[in-house]
């Protein structure tokens, strides 16, 4: 099969939709290539409950979000669905909570009736053509064969540089010595009379059993969230990043592991199951791009405005690293930074651009940037970058 377009983005995560959405509305003939067979990416896959990143620092409740556009469009869809939903707060930050199901329903909904909008699911970028410093073609495989895609510009949303990495771009990844804990999620149901002290009796368990080698180290960073109802709660243990196909068998036997612990020392979880576990691994760093110019943590914590800044964030450095945990940096109340254009620009594939986890930014400004609601919000902004530079010399 053979198609052509103006606009192809990679990955139909939160990021690759919104750059969907908007390089279609601003007229480019736009293409969406998502591995799955659904839309929301990593959000869906690992079980997110809540989008980070969309409001400014402080403790009073916000009453928008920081860059307003396709995400404030997305929160008006989820609010829809379940009437009443707003903001929460936990610790320093509000979060946008929502459920699995009405995500996927959300983003269908704004995707599948774009027009200038064509989404290949189950479709995945295997090879492109580079020819004098632009991508010509794109090779994806599919359930029903091989695709070659004609494109005049192309977004990197796959969460992992697929292009970037395919393209030759100039990229880089942390050591893997380096990298942050990676994030894997399970559900528990049958939980009785739980109270308030779960979020803080889960962790206490599961310390005690590092403390007493039952457990490996990096699981004493388990987190439990309250779940819709009082009887269900999600479990976030860590997990070390790797490219191993055996993690995913290795985080749900250490997801049973945890889950025991817990049946074990807390009498209402005693007769609890998990009924639900992720179908993939929360990667917190990965390959990024080497843009046109890197954010960094300066940039961050300062606050920094640019003079071609697309995105606002006031999301903390939030770090996970495998001796000392997760740990938050936050800016100031009321204060946000600002991301660059450039962060999303290839300065060597002219026609490149990026969005997502996979921008140009240092690990510590990664922990900022790689939160759903700025991710929104990068993708919206490549979509409008690449649809305004869509004619090929």
């Amino acid at each position: 099969m053979r198609l052509s377009c103006d606009v192809l983005v990679a990955g139909g995560g939160v990021a690759g939709i919104a750059a969907a959405l908007r390089a279609a509305r601003e007229g480019a003939r736009t293409i969406l290539a998502e591995m799955n067979s659904f839309p929301g990416g990593t959000a869906i896959n690992c079980m997110h409950r809540y989008i980070c990143g969309l409001y400014s620092s402080g403790h009073v409740e916000p009453d928008g979000t920081l860059n307003g556009g396709i995400a404030d469009e997305i929160c008006t869809e989820l609010k829809k669905l379940v009437p009443g939903t707003k903001p929460v707060k936990m610790g320093k930050v509000h979060l946008f909570p929502f459920a699995t199901g009405n995500l996927i329903k959300t983003l269908r909904l704004l995707s599948e009736k774009q027009a200038r909008l064509d989404l290949l699911y189950e479709t995945k970028v295997v090879s492109v053509k580079v020819q004098n410093g632009r991508i010509r073609n794109v090779f994806a495989r599919s359930n029903t064969g091989e695709i070659e895609i004609s494109t005049q510009a192309v977004i990197d949303c796959s969460g992992e540089g697929a292009v970037i990495r395919l393209s030759g771009a100039s990229s880089h990844i942390s050591p893997p010595e380096e990298r942050q804990l990676a994030g894997f999620c399970f559900k528990i149901t049958g939980i009785e009379e739980p109270g308030d002290m779960a979020p803080v009796s889960v962790p206490y368990y599961i310390s005690q059993a590092v403390i007493e080698k039952k457990v490996p180290d990096y699981l004493k960073y388990t987190k439990f969230y309250q779940g819709d109802t009082e009887s269900e709660g999600y479990c976030l243990i860590s997990i070390p990043p790797g490219d191993s196909p055996e993690r995913i068998r290795e985080a749900k036997k250490y997801a049973a592991a945890v889950h025991g612990i817990l049946a074990d020392s807390i009498d209402s979880f005693r007769n609890s199951s998990i009924t639900e576990m992720s179908s993939g691994i929360a990667e917190r760093e990965g390959l990024r791009m080497k843009g046109e110019y890197m954010l960094t943590e300066e940039d961050v914590l300062s606050g920094r405005k640019f003079h071609d800044g697309v995105v606002k964030s006031a999301w903390p450095i939030e770090l996970w690293d495998r001796e000392k945990g997760p740990t938050y940096r936050y800016l100031e109340p009321g204060a946000w930074y600002q991301i660059p254009l450039r962060c999303l620009k290839s300065p060597d594939i002219k026609n490149l651009y990026c969005a997502g986890r996979c921008i140009s930014a240092s690990p510590e400004a990664l922990g900022s940037t790689r939160v759903m609601g700025t991710c929104i919000s990068l993708g919206e902004q490549a979509g409008l970058a690449a649809a305004k530079e869509m004619i090929v010399p």
